[in-house]
């Protein structure tokens, strides 16, 4: 009895280990098979690929850098020495006063129409800025000209009266500036007072020094009448038939326009 019972012991312990043996054998076999087939490689965890790149892409070459201009000799010198432009335009602004005197005397009596006069201007004229556009002694050039509008003709007809028109101011380097300009009055030159020395060389030295207004104009000549028209004006004789203006009156003008200066 004790044989048998070893001999069947024996039985299953043998059995056990063939039965170990054929599933080590088969598990073998089956890892060979699966080394041939490719397991496909899924998306990086967090990628989304419905947004577009951020980056460069891998097979893509960055632009390369532009050159840099090359410097010019002007941006080579120091700043000191390179030349100083300009390049806002200068205007005559509209509703500037312009004051000259009048260098040969006019009159009813000698001047006719299409005569020609010049002015000469007594004090500069800037810009906002401070920037000089009219020096002093730049020179105004008008015309006796006809009296445009029938009905200021016909009520004048009976009146002595001079007819300006203002075309344009001449700087001193020749420069012609066509202008629009209105006269708004007409002035006498000072006289020097008896017994004022100071007076009296302020008189004589008026006309050559024009400094302002202050010294080269005087009251508004009586019985003379200015009519404001466009481009001009009108000069009436309020007493009598004859309008004289001397050399050296003052004249004040205002520009009707913005007037570019070159």
């Amino acid at each position: 009895m004790r044989r048998a019972l070893l001999s069947l012991a024996l039985a299953i312990a043998i059995a056990a280990c063939c039965s170990f043996a054929a599933s080590q054998a088969t598990d073998s076999q089956a890892v060979p098979n699966n080394q041939g087939t490719a397991t496909p490689s899924s998306p990086q965890s967090g990628t989304d690929l419905t947004q577009p790149q951020t980056g460069m892409p891998p097979d893509t070459k960055a632009p390369a850098p532009s050159a840099a201009p090359k410097p010019t000799a002007a941006s080579n010198l120091p700043q000191s020495d390179q030349p100083a432009h300009s390049t806002e335009p200068r205007y005559l602004a509209a509703g500037t006063t312009i004051r000259a005197s009048l260098d040969t005397p006019l009159s009813t009596r000698t001047s006719k129409v299409g005569d020609r006069f010049t002015a000469t201007v007594d004090s500069s004229v800037h810009d906002s800025n401070g920037n000089e556009l009219v020096p002093t002694g730049a020179k105004v050039n008008g015309q006796i000209s006809e009296q445009s509008s029938e009905r200021v003709a016909s009520a004048i007809k009976d009146m002595g009266h001079l007819n300006l028109r203002f075309t344009d101011i001449q700087l001193p380097d020749g420069t012609d500036i066509p202008v629009n300009a209105t006269l708004l009055s007409v002035h006498r030159t000072p006289v020097a007072r008896p017994g004022n020395a100071a007076n009296a060389q302020v008189s004589s030295t008026a006309v050559a020094s024009r400094s302002g207004m202050a010294a080269t104009f005087g009251a508004p000549i009586k019985g003379l009448a200015v009519g404001n028209l466009a481009g001009g004006g009108y000069i009436l004789a309020m007493n009598g038939k004859q309008v004289d203006l001397p050399a050296d009156c003052g004249l004040r003008l205002r520009i009707d326009r913005n007037t570019p200066v070159p």
